[in-house]
């Protein structure tokens, strides 16, 4: 595993609550209010991610990865301008949405409706989440035209074909392990037209899959959300894990069968507002391929 932290920083935001809630946090005879006001953060994680596996074209390359943004009672439309200007003024090659835009599918297709309008030089991608994948059915393709009408390409068991001085990337993705039709075998396809491939799933619960293919896994690199780091957390076990592995893929990097991949504590919460031993973070990931 070749990932190094270079830099966390912690800006000021609308992911701040209002002073008041600022000011009881800071407070030793307040505790319980600090999960609260951390669940209102936001970090940006800065990675440098060296592989001499990482084709010569791409190195360099930035990719900007955030999911589980939850917009709707708990995560307000002010932070999702927010976060939108934080995640653009980062000027990435490429914008991983990690999925779970909302806390079901009506929302997730209104999350889209309202533009938030998130850049890259070359693509802005998006894969589906449990949340997203919700019923009713028909929900389904309207999310897929929603994504579609504010500039995101939507991988559903299909990927994208990079091009960059010569050489080739894929970034493939599933449909939702759990709520979707994941199809590993027509992405796996993607290898063979690429120099380097980066698999997008939404949960690490489906990377154990992978593993048990025909050749191995079909990426080097895989990039996740879901656990939201376990939300509330202690001593790196989540007191409620939403994986079926437990606190196994809980938060960070990891490396299983020769690959590489990175558990995001992901944006948003879920349930309640409140976070502990778990911070909400986006990444700003830099392919090296030397260092």
């Amino acid at each position: 595993m070749r990932p190094r932290q270079i830099n966390r920083e912690d800006k000021k935001s609308k992911h701040e609550p209002f002073w008041l809630g600022k000011y009881l946090a800071k407070l030793p005879p307040w505790p319980i209010f600090y999960p609260l006001y951390e669940a209102a953060q936001l970090h940006l994680v800065e990675e440098l991610y060296w592989s001499p596996e990482i084709p010569a074209g791409f190195d360099g390359f930035r990719i900007v990865y955030l999911s589980d943004i939850h917009w709707g009672p708990l995560f307000s439309e002010a932070r999702v301008r927010d976060l939108t200007e934080r995640v653009n003024k980062l000027h990435a090659d490429v914008v991983i949405l990690g999925g779970d835009y909302s806390v079901n599918s009506d929302g997730a297709i209104a999350f889209f409706q309202l533009k938030p309008g998130f850049q890259a030089k070359t693509a802005v991608l998006g894969v589906m989440g449990n949340h997203d994948r919700m019923l009713p059915e028909e929900n389904f393709e309207k999310l897929i035209a929603a994504m579609k009408e504010d500039g995101v390409t939507p991988l559903v068991n299909d990927g994208v074909l990079l091009e960059r001085k010569g050489s080739r990337m894929a970034f493939v993705s599933c449909d939702d392990y759990y709520c979707g039709q994941p199809d590993l075998q027509k992405i796996a396809a993607f290898r063979l037209k690429a120099d380097y491939t980066v698999f997008l799933p939404h949960m690490p619960d489906i990377l154990p899959e992978t593993f048990k293919m025909p050749g191995g896994p079909f990426y080097q690199l895989a990039l996740c959300g879901h656990t939201h780091g376990g939300q509330v957390a202690v001593l790196g076990h989540a007191i409620h894990s939403s994986s079926i592995y437990g606190s196994r893929y809980l938060s960070g990097w990891y490396n299983e069968n020769g690959v590489d991949f990175l558990v995001s504590n992901g944006v948003g919460t879920s349930g309640l507002p409140v976070r502990l031993g778990a911070k909400p973070q986006m990444h700003l990931i830099t392919m090296k391929k030397e260092l």
